[in-house]
């Protein structure tokens, strides 16, 4: 599940970022919404499988996928990217799907972290 929503979050990144360059006819906001909606959805469902040990990330690498997380939604932060010639908008726009992916999936993570700290 968690190889699937990056995949798709890196197709969704490459076309944001190709109508944002012009490059091809905008998409309609009802698909720009679908498909963002598909991705938060996926990232849910793999933050669910990760809380029910069934996930890819495992108890030992969630503090760097954490911190991978961070350096995501500040990178996300980052407007300048694009205006990066050639691969600004493309590389915007992917860091914006890869965000919107992982966000649900961190959220719960995060809450869980939480869960396990204040109950000892």
């Amino acid at each position: 599940m968690f190889i699937l929503g990056i995949v798709i979050a890196l197709v969704a990144g490459l076309i944001f970022g190709a109508v944002a360059d012009g490059r091809i006819d905008p998409v309609d906001d009802d698909v720009r919404g679908g498909i963002e909606v598909i991705l938060g959805i996926l990232g849910f469902v793999a933050g669910v499988l990760v809380l029910m040990g069934r996930g890819t990330i495992t108890e030992k690498e969630m503090p760097m996928f954490m911190m991978a997380t961070i350096i995501l939604i500040a990178l996300s932060a980052v407007t300048s990217l694009q205006n990066v010639k050639w691969f600004g908008p493309y590389l915007a726009h992917i860091i914006y799907a890869l965000g919107i992916f992982i966000a649900p999936l961190a959220g719960l993570i995060a809450i869980k972290a939480i869960w396990d700290v204040g109950k000892d």
